[in-house]
């Protein structure tokens, strides 16, 4: 198994040079159940509480049970795919549940079932061939650069095969089950701690507009520890930049500024410090984005042309492409597939636009082109933060592409009802593009990591996000019958309201914050120029602080922990031990976030709301998360004996 230090060498589980029986009836079968069942389950609790949860926790478990029952000789190659398909189910709900739901909202209800499936399977398709298009650069030669977080966490749970190592899994996962369990579903101490909660916090908030504020939700420190210090100090920078810098300058200078807030206009002196963060400083952070994928695309230019000389080379050579030499662990599927993949999904959704939206050839051109670009430029964005934070922000990518989609359809003539559902059509088609795109590529660093092979992870994910898509718009098709979106006792879908809210008033003559973009656009420049990665300081500055607190303080734990040593190897070593904790931390965490969302849904209310609310229940929050933070400390540090 792969140290978990920013310099380790990968030592896979599974010999490159042997060959696994990792693909058969009875991972497919598995594979595509979970994938099935989490879209549903899953899918459900995007649209009940906007929350997501990763597949690879509660799948990765449920396969090691499953291996044991059936008494399984071959359990790791097979657990391992398992929950690389089963990722599906959860990797395409960014389209499906962030999006589509947005066209009931507007109380558009002639778009036909098929319409909705279709952009979601290309865009999902779309979303494996570019995460094959970039798998060498990210996971192989700049494995040292890109930490990976949640694909090394997942890594970690499934080689937690061996008695030590799996006591040590098995213990922290318990323990990160009933924290966030208690966390989410008794509210017996405080979620997010923040300065706010007492008196001298609150008055220096009104005073200044400063505060301060940590998500203790357990796996978001176990994905800090991988993060390790250098990013999570930089994302943690840009968060600090956001909250203490941007919004007290907003209030300072735009405070007789009206903005409109719950439908009352009032002057922005007067409005919530986190309504300021979402109108205004946000959309610095999008533009920051956007940019940071335009100098990552700059940045690997000789990558990109390679890998398309390759293709285009391969799409028309008649000659044998021979791979004898190629391990088995760097294979992936033929050029030519992933050449051909990436034109056919684009060119068909082109053509899919084209029939059913557009009104000329123009508009359909200009909707290839966006889509195609943005896939490419996005994804790259989307693929960098789920490598620096485990975090994905496709609804802030999603609503830049919105914004350039709106702008250039309106000039050549589109609007009204169609132009609002051709743009969400495309934003459905790129949100799941970049969801899949980014996620897919944390299953192929747990390939890298365990020794699993990518091309048939590739084939199957392909399967799987194809039967996910349709699974996830059936769900949505039945949700909103059964509950609906709009009025008393509707599903909130919160981040589709958010997107039927921005795509109306554009297609109808409104506007978009373009200043803010361009802010931060130059900003991500100065920092690329200055030797500061642009798209971790961006996803800092776009994501709320308490987020990127938690990702700073388990970097600090990791950094502590290796300095503890005397020497490198015994430092490895102890950040491996550490990571086994944080790991748990992480399954567990995930296992327990579920199973509260899924009583949340079922009406069951054990929550303390008014003790949670109280600096009691803070107070005692830090004393559990301090001594949690201290035990990875303490574990991965303790003596151990010679083997």
């Amino acid at each position: 198994m792969a140290a978990s230090g920013q310099h380790d060498e990968v030592r896979p589980i599974m010999d490159p040079t042997k060959n696994y029986e990792e693909i058969n009836s009875y991972v497919i079968f598995w594979g595509l159940f979970y994938a099935a069942l989490f879209a549903l389950a899953v899918g459900y609790l995007c649209l009940k509480i906007g929350q997501t949860v990763d597949a690879f926790a509660p799948v990765s478990i449920l396969s090691m049970g499953m291996a044991v029952l059936f008494k399984r000789k071959n359990a790791f190659p097979e657990t391992v795919h398992i929950q690389a398909i089963a990722s599906s189910g959860t990797n395409v709900l960014c389209g499906a549940m962030f999006i589509l739901p947005a066209l009931f909202i507007l109380d558009i209800h002639h778009v036909t079932i098929l319409q909705m499936i279709i952009p979601i399977v290309l865009g999902g398709m779309l979303g494996v061939f570019l995460c094959i298009f970039f798998r060498q650069y990210f996971c192989v030669e700049m494995h040292h650069a890109y930490p990976f977080p949640g694909g090394r966490a997942a890594a970690e749970v499934l080689s937690s095969n061996d008695g030590s190592k799996a006591k040590l899994m098995a213990l922290s996962g318990l323990l990160g089950l009933f924290y966030d369990f208690v966390l989410n579903s008794l509210g017996w101490w405080r979620e997010v701690f923040s300065t706010t909660t007492f008196k001298w916090g609150q008055l220096l908030q009104d005073k200044s507009k400063v505060s301060f504020s940590l998500d203790s939700d357990i796996a978001l420190l176990g994905l800090g520890y991988f993060t390790g210090l250098r990013y999570g100090a930089i994302i943690a920078a840009g968060s600090f930049f956001a909250w203490f810098v941007c919004i007290p300058v907003f209030y300072f200078i735009g405070g007789d500024h009206l903005m409109t807030v719950g439908g009352k206009e009032i002057l922005l002196a007067d409005a919530p410090v986190r309504t300021v963060f979402t109108t205004y400083v946000r959309h610095i952070g999008i533009g920051m984005l956007a940019m940071a994928g335009v100098i990552g695309l700059l940045t690997m230019s000789n990558v990109v042309s390679k890998i398309m000389k390759r293709a285009i080379v391969d799409m028309f050579s008649r000659g044998k492409t021979t791979t004898v030499n190629i391990l088995r662990t760097e294979r992936d599927l033929p050029n030519s597939v992933l050449g051909l993949g990436i034109i056919l999904t684009t060119v068909l959704f082109g053509i899919f636009f084209h029939i059913y939206f557009a009104e000329t050839l123009m508009q359909s051109v200009l909707a290839f082109l966006i889509v195609l670009i943005m896939s490419f430029l996005l994804s790259v964005v989307g693929i960098s933060s789920i490598a620096f934070t485990g975090n994905e922000p496709v609804s802030g990518m999603t609503i830049f592409m919105i914004l350039i989609s709106a702008v250039v359809l309106t000039s050549v003539g589109m609007g009204g009802t169609t132009g609002i559902i051709a743009i969400l059509m495309m934003a459905a088609f790129l949100g799941t593009t970049i969801g899949v795109a980014g996620n897919f590529m944390s299953e192929h660093k747990v390939a890298h990591l365990t020794g699993a092979t990518p091309a048939k992870m590739q084939t199957w994910q392909l399967v799987g996000v194809v039967v996910s898509s349709i699974v996830s718009v059936g769900v949505l098709i039945l949700l909103n019958n059964a509950y609906g979106f709009v009025g008393e006792g509707a599903l909130n879908a919160p981040q589709a309201n958010a997107m039927a809210a921005i795509v109306e008033p554009l297609m109808t003559g409104g506007s978009a914050p373009w200043p803010l973009y361009i802010i931060g656009a130059v900003f991500a420049v100065l920092l690329w120029m200055v030797g500061v990665p642009p798209l971790a300081f961006a996803l800092g500055t776009y994501l709320p602080m308490e987020i990127n607190t938690p990702i700073l303080l388990g970097g600090f734990i990791s950094y502590l922990v290796k300095r503890s040593a005397k020497d490198e190897a015994e430092g490895e070593a102890r950040v491996n031990e550490g990571g086994t904790i944080a790991s748990g931390f992480v399954a567990g965490g995930a296992i327990g976030s579920l199973i509260s969302a899924v009583l949340r849904i079922a009406g069951v209310d054990w929550f303390l709301e008014a003790w949670e609310q109280t600096p009691e229940a803070t107070y005692l929050g830090i004393v559990i998360y301090l001594a949690l933070c201290v035990l990875i400390y303490k574990v991965a540090t303790r003596k151990r004996t010679a083997q």
